[in-house]
């Protein structure tokens, strides 16, 4: 038996890798304050959650781009860092408050 409808885009794959990568790391950076009663467990789960999604949306909306830019390697590869720069500054000025 083939699943092989169930497949999925790598746009899809690069959201769920950028999102596991981006709440462990976040889950990593936080563990000590954890440790030491800096934070609390509600805090840590919010922000590896927060930054998750972040990552996971970064990630997949650069590699989409790339994507339609498939036969350009060199194009593809500067697309992906300048969306994923762009997205990450994005995000943090949304994050504190401020217009964009």
């Amino acid at each position: 038996m083939s699943n092989s409808s169930d497949k999925l885009i790598t746009s899809h794959r690069a959201m769920l890798i950028g999102a596991m990568a981006g709440g462990g790391a976040s889950l990593a950076n936080q563990w000590r304050d954890h440790q030491n009663g800096a934070l609390e467990t509600n805090d840590v789960v919010l922000n590896a959650a927060k930054s998750a999604i972040k990552a996971g949306a970064i990630s997949g909306a650069s590699t989409y781009i790339a994507e339609k830019m498939a036969g350009r390697p060199v194009l593809s590869l500067f697309t992906i860092l300048s969306v994923g720069a762009a997205s990450l500054y994005m995000m943090d000025q949304i994050s504190e408050g401020k217009e964009i």
